[in-house]
């Protein structure tokens, strides 16, 4: 067996595999050297996965099962017809069955897609947020809002003329931790390709919304939760899971400011938002 180690800020989680595989960018800038982890996956080959239970939640591409002490995911290979993994959460145990043919496919993005992160990082009170993550003059700032929003074109405007740094164009780790509120960088970026491992204190979560003129309104701590959230998984069939998400995002807007930007794409929304923030 080999095993890995990945850090996120101060989580560390061990991945056990059958075979080696080898490091890839970006996930190997979260490898590190700890020999103690917080969570550890194992993963496995095998010539058939558990059965599905007749009571099992069957979604397109993933069906789930749930009760007081075991989740069970099964998933199907980008939407073929046969499931070829299943992910097994029972007590503290975390265990990813592949079948056997699939044992070329054992890499970085196929471990991170399997292992669950959402439900890893819940556990230890972090959330990952939909969002395009920068850091400027040693502050974060994230741009959340629905796909196709303009999330990536506001963390360009503010690389282009704010001198920001880009950590991420579609998500970010949000946590809690001695009492100041951070971002840290993921491995997942959806299709902007941007991933960068640091983290930085939360100065701010920016909600966009499209608009024919730029305008900035502070939001009420329940409104920004509540905007966040739409962008967190939070999977109905484990409550647990979910209020973790909720607890731990409703923290984060209790502590930073969030705001409502209805904005253009250009260089004065910038602007708003830059005085508004003192960067």
């Amino acid at each position: 067996m080999h095993s890995k180690y990945y850090k996120f800020f101060d989580t560390v989680i061990r991945v056990i595999t059958p075979e080696p595989v080898a490091d890839a960018e970006p996930y190997s800038q979260f490898l590190c050297d700890e020999c103690k982890a917080d969570f550890t996956v194992e993963y496995s080959f095998a010539d058939s996965l558990p059965q599905i239970p007749a009571d099992a939640v069957c979604g397109k591409d993933v069906t789930v099962f749930a009760n007081d002490n075991s989740y069970y995911c099964w998933y199907k290979n980008h939407g073929a017809e046969d499931f070829y993994a299943c992910r097994i959460f029972i007590g503290d145990s975390r265990k990813v069955i592949l079948l056997s043919e699939y044992r070329n496919m054992l890499w970085n993005r196929v471990i991170f897609d399997l292992m669950g992160f959402e439900e890893i990082a819940s556990v230890s009170r972090k959330a990952v947020v939909h969002a395009s993550f920068i850091i400027k003059n040693g502050n974060a700032v994230l741009f959340t809002a629905p796909s196709g929003t303009g999330k990536s074109t506001q963390a360009a405007l503010w690389e282009k003329y704010a001198d920001a740094e880009i950590i991420n164009g579609d998500k970010a780790l949000v946590f809690v931790s001695g009492g100041v509120v951070y971002a840290g960088g993921l491995p997942f970026s959806g299709s902007s390709g941007i991933c960068k491992n640091k983290a930085a204190p939360l100065c701010a979560i920016v909600c966009l919304s499209q608009a024919k003129e730029n305008k900035l309104s502070r939001l009420s701590v329940p409104d920004a939760t509540l905007f966040v959230l739409r962008g967190c998984y939070l999977p109905a069939e484990n409550e647990e899971i979910s209020e973790n998400v909720i607890d731990t995002v409703g923290e984060v807007c209790g502590h930073v400011p969030a705001y409502k930007l209805e904005c253009l794409p250009y260089e004065s929304a910038v602007r708003i938002l830059e005085n508004e923030l003192c960067l």
